[in-house]
């Protein structure tokens, strides 16, 4: 793991300011890249992408938004991911062993153009793709790199293990059903699950179902469309210290009705309540938490910037997360429930 702090300039730019003397205060350039991939089992293609740093005198950011800047051209690297047995060392991290990987993925090069606008060239987006549906296997490690394809070198690598194991939703179930407990005003309900290992975070997230329910009265009363939609409600974050059996964290009622309600506006046309939910429970391992961490550290006492990075040889992540473990659990469905009948008080259709 590595943690880079920017260095205060200001200081010495000032010590060379009294001085007749002229300097670039750009170091001369290297070959840096920047690569991005996630490892998900459940997944049926991994995604890696590669950029490198750029450097050079006036407007960094008109830098930004050159292809060729922040691009390697086609052709210039390739990517590749070795898969090897793995034991665990005496403060249980991950080693590889043996003298050749078990296996190596080789990943394709190509452009997507669905990038967002931003400050960096968005016209088209080059990224390395493989297929690994029902490949990647918990039991070994995994070793990305990127090579350069004009020396043959190794210009930077990291590697990962997976998260392992078959999670549980303790609460809500289909007994007690999902709804919310407690004090008028403070109601919450408790999510319960088991914890992963390898998982560092955790983040439920609710996907609440409905429908429109349209009944077109120029034709038969009974011919109507029906559209389903669904709202995705994040929870809050829970970090793990990879000692407990499971984790739980609450989602307060008045927040699930104003996000429902912020989400449908002013449609006031029938629905219907779907009589199920959906609960996600994303994870992640060690290094992504760091990296989310880096880019968004909420309560830190330093308010100093920092970036977080495993990349051996440049910039950037890669790590494993789990994004489609998902529970369907049964939720009230009387008209004097508690749970319905605040629905039909957000007034947008129920």
């Amino acid at each position: 793991m590595k943690h880079f702090k920017p260095i205060l300039l200001i200081p010495i730019l000032a010590m060379f300011a009294s001085c007749d003397v002229e300097f670039s205060p750009n170091a001369e350039w290297k070959n840096i890249p920047v690569v991005y991939c996630v490892l998900d089992q459940d997944d049926d293609t991994t995604y890696v992408r590669v950029q490198r740093c750029f450097l050079g005198d006036g407007d960094h950011t008109q830098y930004a938004t050159m292809a060729d800047s922040i691009y390697y051209p086609q052709g210039e690297i390739s990517v590749l991911m070795e898969e090897w047995r793995m034991w665990s060392d005496e403060q249980g991290i991950p080693q590889r062993y043996g003298d050749s990987p078990r296996k190596i993925y080789n990943f394709t090069y190509t452009e997507i153009v669905n990038k967002e606008e931003g400050p960096f060239y968005n016209t088209m987006q080059p990224v390395f793709f493989c297929p690994t549906a029902g490949q990647l296997d918990t039991s070994y490690l995994y070793c990305l790199k990127v090579v350069d394809n004009n020396s043959g070198d190794t210009i930077a690598w990291a590697e990962t293990t997976l998260i392992k194991g078959t999670m549980s939703l303790h609460k809500p179930n289909n007994v007690t059903l999902f709804q919310f407990g407690g004090t008028a005003g403070s109601k919450t309900c408790e999510i319960t699950w088991s914890a992963l290992r390898n998982a560092r975070q955790y983040q439920p997230m609710i996907r609440f179902h409905y429908r429109d329910f349209i009944i077109n009265r120029n034709n038969s009363p009974w011919d109507t469309t029906i559209t389903p939609h669904h709202i995705d409600i994040p929870c809050n974050t829970v970090k793990s210290n990879m000692r407990n059996s499971s984790y739980t964290t609450y989602l307060d009622q008045n927040y699930f009705l104003s996000t429902i309600k912020n989400a449908i506006g002013n449609d006031t046309c029938n629905k219907n309540i779907i009589d199920t939910v959906d609960v996600f429970i994303y994870c992640c391992t060690e290094d992504l938490a760091a990296y989310i961490y880096a880019g968004n550290p909420a309560g830190a006492l330093s308010q100093e910037p920092f970036t977080y990075t495993n990349i051996n040889g440049g910039l950037g992540v890669f790590a494993a997360r789990r994004h489609h473990i998902s529970f369907r659990i049964g939720t009230p469905i009387s008209a004097v429930s508690d749970y319905v009948k605040k629905l039909k008080e957000l007034h947008v259709g129920f």
